[in-house]
């Protein structure tokens, strides 16, 4: 009996090793199935190594056809044609063919909301999606009548089609995957695109080729993402600040002012994250003292977050009291955007740089590097109140605790301060805190209690103990 491809496949690139390892994994049950699509032969996994605690993504292409089957796996390896966890894959996907997990039911398609992916229009994908007579009725219809084009703005065309004496609804809208929502009244629920929508997509492809939805595409929402790095949107005035080339029709971004610099983009994390609040400009001045410092910088650590790591360190502002702290009202930098460092001095521009790095955004993108869920993590929404794994605590753990110790570093003269939890953000609330350049040790008690023992564990920070 002939070894099947994917198998063979295997034996035929794999070294020694990695078919070993890729038997072990996949025996021991570390290959899981993510995604399959029957219609294009493409499958993922997601992998567990077998020596470390970390999981790596595989995608398998074309699948069915030995001739253009292609693998990828997320990890580094690269001294081999496949990896051990790309072999593990085939031999999960083999024994999932031959147990026929892997049979495609009979599908009941609603033409209200299909979806077509492919990029551009493309006869190849187009033939694939509907049968080869409702391809050629289509392609028959439009060499004689053509479609009424009622909306073709912002990447989504409504059209009407008028078949056997009545007129059939199309919408094709490209979604934020860059494939093709579609909807339309006929009924057909036996091919994901119906006559309609296929007379609609041949009549563009026609008329004005593949790439039609890109020449209708709102490129304005692609100034302000190019705009954002920077911490400026369409909005603001841009004279002399910026400056659009087009290549191919697509918009590239000039910086003409050298002062402009690029920050860092906001990236959705996967647990709550509070709303920021103003500082209440109607409270009271608090009484000043000492020598006043304009324009100085204060770190603050917000404990108002309510999931783990429990704090956000935020930077605040303004004219410093050397006694008791600012003299005046402060104001929250924030961190996301541009922020004018010349206003600052240097160890206060390296103190800015070093907390940015601190932010949720930065740990999420360690998170989604390091984490069983690399590539989508940040996909995830985490419910407030939710715990997060241990796992991922344990990456925040890691990315966090070497900063921190950095950022202790280059403290200097910086005033740190807290904010309790349930506390406004405002001036008066910030309460002045003092730093101990010593590392904490934990001191141990152990006494008798009854029967058993009593455990008492404290700190002692400046020669002061606290339980």
């Amino acid at each position: 009996m002939a070894l099947p491809h994917l198998l063979k496949y295997v034996y035929t690139h794999g070294s020694d090793e990695v078919i070993r390892r890729g038997k072990k994994i996949h025996a021991i049950g570390f290959v899981e199935l993510i995604e399959h699509d029957d219609l294009f032969g493409n499958v993922n996994f997601r992998v567990k190594d077998d020596s470390y605690a970390t999981f790596y993504q595989v995608v398998v292409q074309n699948y069915k056809d030995p001739k253009s089957l292609s693998l990828r796996c997320s990890c580094p390896y690269n001294l081999g044609e496949i990896c051990r966890h790309e072999a593990a894959a085939l031999m999960r996907l083999q024994e999932m063919i031959d147990k026929g997990m892997l049979l495609a039911a009979n599908a009941d398609y609603d033409q209200q909301h299909t979806v077509a992916k492919m990029k551009a229009i493309e006869i190849k994908t187009l033939r694939l999606l509907c049968s080869q007579d409702i391809f050629l009725e289509a392609d028959k219809y439009v060499s004689t009548n053509k479609p009424v084009i009622e909306y073709a703005k912002d990447e989504t065309v409504k059209a009407t089609v008028f078949i056997d004496d009545k007129d059939y609804r199309v919408l094709i809208r490209r979604n934020e995957e860059r494939n093709f929502d579609t909807s339309s009244d006929y009924i057909d629920t036996e091919h994901l695109l119906c006559l309609p929508k296929v007379i609609v997509f041949l009549h563009l492809y026609y008329l004005k080729g593949a790439n039609y939805f890109d020449s209708i595409r709102n490129w304005d929402k692609e100034k302000n993402k190019l705009l954002e790095a920077y911490g400026y949107s369409l909005n603001d005035e841009l004279k002399g600040k910026f400056e659009f080339n087009y290549k191919d029709g697509k918009p590239f971004l000039r910086v003409l002012d050298g002062s402009i610099k690029r920050i860092t983009a906001p990236v959705t994390m996967p647990y709550f994250r509070p709303a920021p609040v103003l500082v209440d400009e109607a409270e009271e001045e608090p009484e000043k003292s000492g020598i006043v410092q304009k324009n100085t910088i204060g770190i603050v650590f917000n404990f108002n977050a309510s999931t783990y790591p429990y704090f956000i360190i935020d930077i605040v502002s303004g004219d410093s009291d050397t006694d008791t702290g600012f003299s005046d009202r402060v104001e929250k930098l924030e961190l996301a955007k541009y922020i004018d460092l010349e206003r600052y001095n240097e160890s206060e521009r390296n103190l800015i740089n070093g907390v940015r790095k601190l932010q949720n955004s930065e740990i999420g993108k360690y998170i989604n590097r390091n984490s069983p869920f690399a590539g989508f993590w940040e996909n995830i929404v985490q419910a407030e109140g939710d715990d997060l794994p241990e796992e991922t605590s344990t990456f925040v753990i890691e990315y966090m605790v070497p900063k921190l110790k950095k950022l202790s570093t280059d403290l200097g003269g910086t005033s740190l301060y807290i904010l309790k939890k349930n506390k406004s953000f405002k001036t008066s609330n910030l309460e002045k805190v003092q730093f101990s350049k010593n590392e904490i040790t934990p001191h141990f008690y152990v006494g008798t209690k009854g029967k058993g023992y009593e455990i008492d564990c404290f700190i002692k920070p400046e020669g002061v103990a606290f339980e």
